[in-house]
C-alpha cells in the first residue's frame, strides 16, 4: 500500500534511526502527543517531541533487549490517519515475554505526525509485561 502519511512514517523512523533530530522535527509536529494505554510504568501520554522521543528511547531499549518480532497483519491510511495492526512476539532471556496484537492509530495534520496511540488486544498481558521488564530492561 503507497500513501503519502506512511511515507512520514518511513522517513520518522530513519531520521529517528540516524537521530536526525531536524529531520524528525521536519516530520514530527512539535506539540506531538504519543499514549501508551494501560497501568503500566510506560503508559501515559507524552508531549512534544522531545517527550516522544525520550519514549520511543525507553521503548527501543527494553524491545532490542526482548528480541521482538513484528508481524505487520493490516496497514489502512488516509488523509488524516494510519492505522496499523500487528502482532508483536518476544523472545527475552529471562523468559518475560509477550505475544499479543496491538494498533497503533498515528493521526497526521499539515503533513506531520501530530498524534500516535497504542490500543492493545490484551491490555493486562501488556500491564504484567511493562510491569517486570521497565525496570529491568535488559
Amino acid at each position: 500500500m503507497n500513501h503519502p502519511n506512511l511515507d512520514i512514517i518511513d522517513k520518522f523512523f530513519d531520521a529517528y534511526g540516524r537521530r536526525d533530530m531536524k529531520a524528525v522535527a521536519q516530520v514530527m509536529a512539535p506539540d506531538v502527543q504519543w499514549t501508551s494505554r494501560g497501568r503500566h510504568p510506560l503508559a501515559g501520554v507524552r508531549k512534544g517531541i522531545s517527550e516522544v522521543i525520550a519514549f520511543f528511547d525507553v521503548m527501543g531499549s527494553i524491545m532490542g533487549a526482548s528480541h521482538v518480532k513484528v508481524e505487520k497483519l493490516v496497514i489502512g491510511a488516509n488523509d488524516e490517519y494510519v492505522v496499523e495492526s500487528q502482532r508483536i512476539r518476544t523472545d527475552r532471556a529471562d523468559g518475560v515475554n509477550l505475544d499479543h496484537r496491538e494498533c497503533v492509530l498515528w493521526r497526521f495534520s499539515g503533513g506531520k505526525i501530530a498524534e500516535g496511540t497504542h490500543f492493545f488486544a490484551d491490555p493486562e498481558a501488556v500491564d504484567a509485561f511493562f510491569a517486570k521488564v521497565a525496570a529491568h530492561p535488559k
